[in-house]
């Protein structure tokens, strides 16, 4: 039977339910300057706001161009577009509203607004509405906490194909139900969801399948194949994992030169884990030419956040003062270059 504290997606994500939503007010001018902000699960956005019996978006201007203004950064003009379509029961147009209102984007942050425009949509059956309704009534966010209406919220985006409510949903019955029965009546939804391209998703596809007891699921490459998918999309936890099962050669051929180059992702966005396995793989020479004060610099950074690894400091104190130096000097310029980078990040998001 699968455990529960095998299964690391639950261990580290929990019921976390996350709004890839950026927060920062615009404000505009008659020329409305251009801000371009990460929209709450951007991929969903992508709907137009009407669609025509072929599935294609119907030959409406105003339609249009209220999610083109949204897309270029035009929020304010996206808003008044919007609002007549809105007003007449369009949900996507509604959604987009709450969206607006919700994120303070050309208009002053205005959370209840937002859930009132939510409400709408998610009752005339919007899955993104639906999605982040019930979020918000799972976490009590904003409103008053029901986990009934949040599931059955959850439930129904999740029947429209809304993949990380499939994925929200299938966290809902493993950790109701933390057994491997509970694990195999969550994985069609976590199916579902790696297949969209949820990186969550994939790392508890991965997961089952590395962990579960007995056929047809206990399946190493299937499960490596899920790691490396996850790997691919930025999940840090999949990528360190990723890159052990190669060093190691589990589910598939031993590449410690890959190995590396998913360690070495993980540890440039901070990973601590991943920078003492680079530093252990430079200290030794696995998958390359021993380098002793590469492989400092990425001890000194990883001991700085709290890794211990006594072996690692043996290696640090054998080195000459000068070589010592050059390693401070390369953790510190690995710092800066990490630090740079979640600066980056965090201004694009």
């Amino acid at each position: 039977m699968l455990k529960t504290a095998n299964f690391k997606l639950l261990a580290v994500a929990g019921l976390t339910f996350a709004f890839a939503a950026s927060g920062q007010t615009q404000t505009q001018n008659q020329t409305e300057t251009k801000t371009y902000t990460k929209p709450i699960e951007g991929p969903t956005l992508a709907t137009p706001l009407s669609k025509g019996t072929d599935g294609q978006p119907a030959p409406d201007v105003g339609a249009g161009s209220a999610y083109g203004a949204f897309q270029r950064g035009y929020y304010l003009t996206a808003l008044q577009l919007a609002l007549p379509r809105a007003d007449a029961g369009d949900p996507a147009a509604q959604t987009l509203i709450a969206e607006i209102y919700w994120n303070g984007l050309g208009v002053a942050r205005d959370r209840k607004k937002a859930v009132e425009w939510y409400r709408f949509a998610a009752d005339a059956g919007n899955p993104q509405a639906q999605f982040f309704l019930g979020n918000l009534l799972l976490s009590g966010d904003e409103v008053e906490k029901d986990k009934a209406a949040g599931e059955e919220l959850m439930k129904k985006a999740a029947k429209k194909g809304h993949a990380r409510a499939n994925f929200n949903l299938a966290q809902i019955l493993t950790a109701r139900r933390p057994t491997w029965a509970g694990f195999k009546r969550a994985l069609p939804l976590y199916e579902k969801a790696a297949e969209a391209g949820i990186a969550d998703a994939q790392y508890a596809m991965a997961n089952i399948h590395a962990e579960a007891q007995g056929v047809p699921y206990n399946d190493d490459k299937i499960a490596r194949k899920w790691l490396a998918r996850s790997a691919r999309n930025g999940l840090e936890a999949a990528q360190v994992e990723l890159g052990v099962w190669m060093a190691n050669g589990r589910g598939g051929p031993k590449d410690e030169d890959g190995a590396g180059r998913w360690f070495a992702q993980a540890a440039a966005k901070g990973n601590v884990l991943a920078q003492n396995r680079l530093a252990r793989m430079n200290a030794f020479g696995i998958g390359k030419t021993a380098d002793p004060i590469t492989a400092s610099a990425w001890h000194v950074l990883a001991s700085r956040a709290g890794y211990s690894d006594p072996e690692m400091d043996r290696l640090f104190q054998s080195l000459s003062t000068i070589d010592k130096k050059r390693a401070l000097e390369a953790a510190d310029q690995l710092s800066q270059r990490i630090k740079t980078a979640k600066a980056s990040i965090r201004t694009r998001g």
